[in-house]
C-alpha cells in the first residue's frame, strides 16, 4: 500500500517539478514538493501520507490512552511483533505463549486481536508501530534468544546462515539482491521461501527482521528500488534456465 502511494505521489512531484508549477505557500504537497526537489525521499512520503490522514513508521505515535494500543491478555504491540517474528523463523504458537509467560489459547487470541486492529485501523498509525517493533524483534526482552525445537531442514551450516544474516543487515545491496531474488523466485514457480532455506539457510522472517533498516527509510528504497528490479531480472534468468520456467533474459551471464 505505501509503496503504491509513495509511486503515485512521486510520479506526480516529477510531474508538477517538469512543468515547474510548484505555487508559493506552505500546502503539504509543496512541502513534499520542496522535499522532493531535495532529495528527501522519507519527507516526501511523510507529509504525502499526513496529507491523506495516514501515518508512516515516522510519524506514528504511542499513546498509552489509545483503546488500539492496549494489551491483550498482558501481550503487548512489542510482545505480538517479536513473537511474529519468532514464529517466521520457525517457533510455534505454544514455544511463544511459553516464552511470554501466557497460555497458549491466550497467545492465539492476542494474535487474532493485534491482527483485527491493524486492519481496522483506517490511519496505518497500528500496524506501523508493530512495524517498528517487529524490527527491533532481536532486542526483546524474552523472545530474543528464542529457537525453534524444529527447524527448517537445510544443509546450510549455522554458521554460514548467521554471515548472510550478518551481511543483509550491514549491506544494503545484498539486502536488496536477495529481495529481487525472492521475487523472481515466485515469479517462476518457485517457492521462494523454501529457497532461502535451501540455498542460505535462513527464513523470508529472518532476512526482512535483519534488514529491516534498509526497508523503513523511503530514501533508501526509492534509491534502491532500480538495483532491487535489476537483480530480479537476474535471477529470474538464472531460475528460468535452471528450471525451465519464464523466460530468459539476454545477455545475462552467471
Amino acid at each position: 500500500m505505501f509503496k503504491k502511494m509513495f509511486k503515485d505521489l512521486t510520479e506526480n512531484l516529477i510531474d508538477k517539478a517538469q512543468k515547474a508549477a510548484a505555487d508559493q505557500g506552505g500546502s503539504p504537497h509543496n512541502e513534499a514538493l520542496k522535499a522532493y526537489m531535495d532529495g528527501d525521499m522519507q519527507k516526501v512520503m511523510d507529509v504525502g501520507a499526513a496529507s491523506k490522514g495516514i501515518k508512516t513508521m515516522n510519524t506514528a505515535t504511542e499513546d498509552p490512552n489509545d483503546p488500539l494500543l492496549q494489551p491483550v491478555h498482558g501481550i503487548s504491540i512489542a510482545d505480538y511483533a517479536a513473537g511474529m517474528a519468532r514464529m517466521g523463523a520457525g517457533c510455534t504458537d505454544a514455544e511463544i505463549a511459553e516464552a511470554l509467560g501466557v497460555e497458549t489459547p491466550q497467545w492465539a487470541e492476542a494474535k487474532t486481536t493485534w491482527n483485527n486492529r491493524m486492519r481496522s485501523d483506517g490511519t496505518y498509525n497500528v500496524v506501523n508501530v508493530y512495524s517498528k517493533y517487529y524490527g527491533e524483534a532481536q532486542s526483546h526482552p524474552k523472545l530474543a534468544t528464542l529457537e525453534p525445537k524444529n527447524k527448517p531442514a537445510t544443509t546450510v551450516s549455522s554458521e554460514a546462515a548467521k554471515a548472510t544474516l550478518e551481511k543483509l543487515a550491514s549491506d544494503k545491496y545484498y539486502f536488496y539482491e536477495i529481495q529481487g531474488a525472492l521475487q523472481a523466485a515466485y515469479d517462476n514457480g518457485i517457492d521462494g521461501a523454501q529457497w532461502l532455506v535451501d540455498e542460505l539457510g535462513v527464513t523470508i522472517s529472518q532476512v526482512n527482521e535483519a534488514g529491516f533498516k534498509w526497508m523503513s527509510d523511503f530514501s533508501i528504497m526509492a534509491a534502491m528500488d532500480d538495483y532491487q528490479e535489476q537483480k530480479k531480472k537476474e535471477y529470474s534468468a538464472k531460475f528460468a534456465s535452471e528450471h525451465g520456467t519464464g523466460s530468459i533474459v539476454d545477455d545475462i551471464e552467471f
